[in-house]
């Protein structure tokens, strides 16, 4: 029998631009692959157990193929991608994903409270870097401003558009928005 690390090599080797995790947990559920075939990802615990046990495989299967110095992985929930090897000796690097994702204790005792929590965090995170480049057009500046940039340039518009100084409320309200969605 096949582990689930050669399955996910094989699929991942027949879509040379990558998948999407839900894509991939798609075709593992069509393989009838526990436990993915009798998962409902539309509860919250069941998706996040599917979604922890299919990246601690796929980190598994990163950390093969370093060691063997056959390939990498690029491991996203917006994209999965083999990558061919580019030298190294595979383990060169701390990354804290990798770490939280091979500490099993975390699908063992993640509560579907602590699940809620951690998709509310997510989809913050996910709208202020959706509005992160609205935010940075209104400011005037772009992407890679640094803090010292976005706090400069938020002073000098807010003192030309401050209702104080003959400015526009509304404008002003614009930049001070932009300026704390940066900041965060």
């Amino acid at each position: 029998m096949e582990s689930l690390t050669e399955v996910l090599y094989d699929i991942l080797s027949h879509h040379p631009d990558g998948l999407r995790e839900y894509t991939l947990i798609q075709i593992l559920k069509s393989k009838r692959i526990e436990p993915f075939v009798g998962s409902s990802l539309s509860d919250e615990l069941s998706l996040f157990k599917c979604h922890f046990f299919l990246f601690n495989q796929l980190y598994l299967l990163q950390q093969q193929l370093r060691l063997e110095q056959r390939g990498d992985l690029v491991i996203h929930c917006l994209g999965i991608l083999l990558m061919p090897w580019k030298g190294g000796d595979g383990l060169d690097f701390h990354d804290p994903m990798r770490d939280y994702y091979q500490d099993l204790s975390h699908l063992e005792e993640t509560t579907r409270e602590e699940v809620i929590k951690l998709l509310a965090g997510f989809w913050k995170s996910f709208q202020s870097y959706e509005g992160r480049e609205a935010a940075l057009a209104t400011l005037g500046l772009s992407e890679g401003a640094t803090t010292q940039e976005i706090k400069r340039r938020y002073r000098e518009l807010a003192m030309k558009h401050h209702p104080d100084q003959g400015g526009s409320a509304a404008i002003f309200r614009e930049i001070a928005t932009a300026a704390d969605l940066l900041l965060q």
